[in-house]
C-alpha cells in the first residue's frame, strides 16, 4: 500500500495573546477556535499516513549459496628409471690339447739265442708262417716243427727258455703281443723230444690263439 502523503498546511496568520492596559490579559475567541482546527487537520493527516499493526508485506530472505570451491588434483604418473647393467662379452678359446703319451720303447734282444718254433694248433702252415715273421725282426729261427705229447695242442700260445735264452725269450712274448713267456719243461713237448733241441735255448709253441691271425707277430 501507498503511504499517505499530507498535502500542505493551511498557512496560518499567528494570532497572540495580548495584554490589555485596562483589563490585562485576553483571550482572543476567534484565534483558538482557528488553532484547534488547525491542530485537528494536522494530527488527521499525520494518523492516515501511517499503518498500525503487524506488516503484511512478506519479507523474502535469499541465502547467497555457498561459495564453490574448485580443487584440481594433477597426478604425475610415476617415473620409473631402468638401470640395464653393461654387457660384457667375454670370449674363452679353449684349446684340448690331445693327452701326450710318453712310451717308452724296450728295444728288443734278438741276439744271444737259437729258435725253434713247434705248431700246436693244428693250422697247417701256421708255424712256418711265424718263423719267417721272426726271422724278419732279427731273431735267430733255428727250426720248424710240431708239438708233440701232453702239449700237442694248446688254446693259448707260449714261450718256453733255458737260462742262456732268457732275454731273447722276453724280447719274443712283447713281440706276439705279450704271450706267457715261461721256463722249459723237461722233457719239453715238441717232435723228437730234447734230442730234437740241439742248440736251441728257446722254443715257441704256437697255440690256437694266434695262428689264424695274419701277420702273427704284430707290425710285420
Amino acid at each position: 500500500m501507498a503511504p499517505v502523503v499530507p498535502g500542505p498546511l493551511p498557512r496560518l496568520t499567528p494570532t497572540c495573546l495580548h495584554r490589555d492596559d485596562s483589563a490585562g490579559w485576553t483571550d482572543d475567541l476567534e484565534a483558538r477556535r482557528q488553532m484547534r482546527t488547525l491542530v485537528t487537520i494536522a494530527v488527521v493527516s499525520l494518523l492516515g499516513g501511517c499503518t498500525f499493526g503487524p506488516s503484511t508485506a512478506a519479507t523474502t530472505t535469499t541465502a547467497a549459496p555457498p561459495p564453490t570451491s574448485t580443487t584440481t588434483t594433477s597426478t604425475i604418473p610415476a617415473t620409473t628409471t631402468s638401470t640395464i647393467p653393461p654387457t660384457t662379452t667375454t670370449t674363452t678359446t679353449t684349446t684340448t690339447l690331445p693327452p701326450t703319451t710318453t712310451s717308452t720303447t724296450i728295444p728288443l734282444i734278438t741276439e744271444g739265442a737259437t729258435i725253434i718254433v713247434a705248431n700246436a694248433s693244428g693250422v697247417t702252415g701256421a708255424a712256418a708262417l711265424l718263423g719267417r715273421e721272426l726271422g724278419s725282426v732279427g731273431f735267430h729261427v733255428f727250426d720248424i716243427t710240431n708239438s708233440a705229447g701232453v702239449e700237442e695242442r694248446l688254446d693259448v700260445s707260449k714261450v718256453y727258455f733255458l737260462p742262456a735264452g732268457a732275454d731273447v725269450a722276453a724280447s719274443i712274448g712283447r713281440a706276439m703281443g705279450g704271450i706267457l713267456v715261461a721256463r722249459m719243461p723237461v722233457p719239453v713237448s715238441i717232435t723228437g723230444g730234447p734230442a730234437a733241441l740241439g742248440d736251441a735255448t728257446v722254443v715257441v709253441m704256437l697255440g690256437k690263439d694266434l695262428a689264424n691271425n695274419k701277420p702273427i707277430v704284430p707290425g710285420t
